[in-house]
């Protein structure tokens, strides 16, 4: 393989050391791997990833054939992540032009892994998506070193109306498909993790309560969680990122743009995450269960049922009127105690929580795996997940 003596290579070591990690990665090769086939230990391939050296032209040349890429873009910044110059915003189409080791993008020409909402913007170079950009990386990475698959254990891909009944009929489907039909379910994060899906609890900005991602190679996802919610918040937006997924999914199916109509695709996450959370079946049934009349309903009994579920008290509020069981005048008597609980109480849960969520469970699994195999790539990985301030368990 000959280089080509206009290509205006790239000098930096670090960036080509970006490069090589990155295209590592999209071949599913540890670093371990990826130096017994360039017939080298691991230590100089670790070197070259930290761009401490730059490599040779022969090595250069077996990188480009291992890794099933060119060596342009091994050695120029950008060459196998740009859009096209064709790949313009069309009907208000945001496109994030990225750098080579950027893998989430709202461009769904290239292979990346797609926002599934227009409500949080990744920009380039700034503080948040530099963090999502390392977080997802590294989780990435220690699949690969664990040798775990990358797909879910379930499709994420279904045709439904988003109406209320198609909202619900999906609803029944996907937790059929879990295997938890219309039971009350304790753990909901131990069942997404547990069936491969991948949910990150970190540190995000006050005005960004979730992120939900689709990654369309392996049929998977990452929902990104704001680790300072309260256990019931964090609940509901787990749900609701699938839900975000599953509605871009349905939009990529039929042609259509799947950042368009943000109001009516939040409303439709939000129902589906309801109906998650609180099927119909059994909240009638826990509610019968103790023969509570639909004006009779005080915020005690409220809390008292409401935990078994796991939702905010205002959340459990609106399903009771949503299904029949509350009167209007009874739910508006308790929202308006609830929110004044809220307000008084810097938006703690009136009371109090008794779920305990072990966030970051599969990720710290994970890292733990890779630290006790001695994995090179692992303490760098730990390392940034505190800098990050990742909760571990």
């Amino acid at each position: 393989m000959k280089l080509h003596k206009d290509v205006q290579f790239n000098t930096d070591p670090h960036a080509v050391g970006a490069s090589i990690r990155e295209l590592r990665r999209r071949a599913h090769l540890s670093q371990g791997e990826l130096a017994h086939r360039l017939g080298m230990r691991q230590g100089p391939v670790s070197n070259l990833e930290q761009g401490k050296n730059l490599p040779s032209a022969q090595v250069l040349v077996r990188l480009a054939s291992i890794l099933n890429a060119t060596t342009d873009q091994i050695l120029r910044a950008g060459a196998y992540t740009t859009p096209a110059q064709s790949d313009v915003a069309n009907e208000g189409e945001t496109i994030l032009t990225c750098r080579p080791s950027l893998p989430v993008i709202l461009n769904t020409r290239n292979p990346a892994l797609y926002l599934t909402s227009a409500a949080v913007s990744l920009i380039p170079g700034n503080k948040l998506t530099d963090t999502v950009e390392s977080v997802v990386r590294d989780y990435l990475a220690l699949e690969d070193i664990c040798k775990v698959p990358r797909q879910a254990r379930i499709p994420l891909q279904f045709a439904f109306d988003p109406t209320p009944s198609g909202i619900g009929r999906l609803t029944t489907q996907v937790r059929t498909l879990l295997g938890v039909s219309d039971a009350v379910v304790f753990d909901h994060l131990e069942l997404f993790e547990n069936h491969g899906l991948r949910v990150v609890f970190m540190p995000l900005p006050k005005e960004v309560t979730n992120i939900s991602c689709y990654d369309a190679q392996n049929g998977n996802v990452f929902i990104l969680i704001s680790s300072r919610l309260t256990p019931e918040k964090q609940l509901f937006s787990l749900v609701y990122g699938l839900g975000r997924i599953l509605l871009y999914n349905r939009s990529i199916f039929l042609g259509e743009f799947p950042l368009k109509h943000e109001t009516r695709k939040d409303k439709a996450a939000r129902l589906f995450a309801a109906d998650f959370l609180m099927p119909e079946p059994a909240v009638r049934n826990s509610v019968s269960q103790i023969g509570v009349c639909p004006d009779e309903w005080d915020i005690d009994l409220l809390l008292r049922l409401k935990h078994r579920f796991g939702v905010s008290a205002e959340t459990f509020n609106y399903r009771l009127l949503e299904l029949g069981l509350m009167t209007s005048e009874c739910q508006v008597r308790l929202r308006t105690a609830i929110k004044a609980y809220y307000a008084s109480h810097a938006f703690a849960e009136p009371g109090q929580s008794r779920r305990i969520l072990s966030p970051n469970g599969r990720l710290g699994d994970l890292l733990y795996t890779a630290l006790r195999r001695a994995d090179p790539e692992a303490p760098a990985i730990a390392g940034r997940f505190k800098k990050q301030k990742l909760p571990m368990p």
